[in-house]
């Protein structure tokens, strides 16, 4: 091999070497550069999600606040709290509060946890509602969700306590408002992005518990393993989901867990981005 063909061969090396650093380079930094950027717009579109949640969450409580200091609700705490009160006068006001204050959920407690009025489910007047007179501290507590019975199923309500209180008994209204396809659609969303809810309130995986916006999830099993495993261990938690050979198809998906009173888990607010193309 000649002098210049040697000389031509080491110079084309270290061409070739330096080229292919350069494409690492800017290969890596681009991928480093997008990942921080999807980073960014994913937490930002949760912490709108908390702000919103948060807000309505203030806005539940002045409702109820209202409600509990309202002239007809300090009558029926008055009566109430004497003996042998007839409860059976208060059995359709949940009903006009409930209306007069733009709440899904009202309903009325006695202070031996006897349920005097509901709205979303009547049938249930008389029955004990124990878990409210558990405490007597709700006037300045926060907002919480809950897993909320009706007479064809259940739903998840972002609900609020307040009382009215005559002497040591104490009457306790509870209002909320559904955490549905109406949340959803009070985000703005960044292009490439969207956002999911899965209602958790069934011990098993519910398909129809996955909506996004106004609609169903598409391919809602697609997302079953993800799901599970947040159930499994309740904490965030990002995952792939691959919907085809394409790799262009693929969507990442950061998965947050939302929690009741008692730190059950009872939702599961999905934010999925496929602007990234890898």
């Amino acid at each position: 091999m000649s002098f210049r063909t040697k000389l031509l061969l080491i110079v084309s090396l270290t061409i070739l070497a330096s080229v292919s650093v350069v494409a690492y380079g800017v290969t890596y930094y681009t991928r480093a550069a997008f990942e921080e950027l999807d980073t960014q717009r994913t937490e930002a579109l949760v912490a709108q999600f908390n702000k919103e949640f948060t807000q309505r969450g203030k806005e539940i409580a002045r409702q109820v606040k209202n409600i509990a200091e309202a002239n007809i609700t300090e009558r029926m705490a008055l009566d109430l709290a004497r003996p042998n009160a007839d409860q059976s006068l208060y059995v359709s006001d949940a009903n006009g509060a409930a209306q007069d204050h733009e709440l899904d959920f009202v309903e009325f407690v006695n202070y031996d946890g006897t349920l005097i009025s509901s709205v979303q489910y009547p049938a249930r007047v008389g029955y004990k509602n124990d878990w409210v007179t558990a405490s007597r501290d709700w006037n300045d507590s926060q907002a919480f969700l809950r897993k909320e019975e009706l007479p064809d199923g259940v739903s998840l309500s972002l609900s609020v306590v307040r009382t009215n209180s005559v002497g040591d008994k104490s009457l306790y209204i509870i209002g909320g408002r559904r955490l549905d396809e109406k949340f959803l659609e009070s985000l703005v969303l960044p292009s490439g992005m969207r956002a999911l809810l899965y209602h958790n309130l069934e011990p098993g995986f519910v398909s129809a518990a996955l909506t996004e916006g106004a609609k169903p999830a598409e391919n809602p099993d697609r997302f079953e393993p993800l799901i599970e495993q947040v159930k499994h261990q309740p904490q965030p938690l990002v995952q792939t989901i691959e919907w085809s050979n394409d790799p262009a198809d693929a969507e990442t998906f950061h998965a947050i867990p939302l929690s009741g009173r008692n730190n059950e888990l009872l939702g599961i607010f999905l934010v999925g981005n496929n602007a990234i193309k890898k």
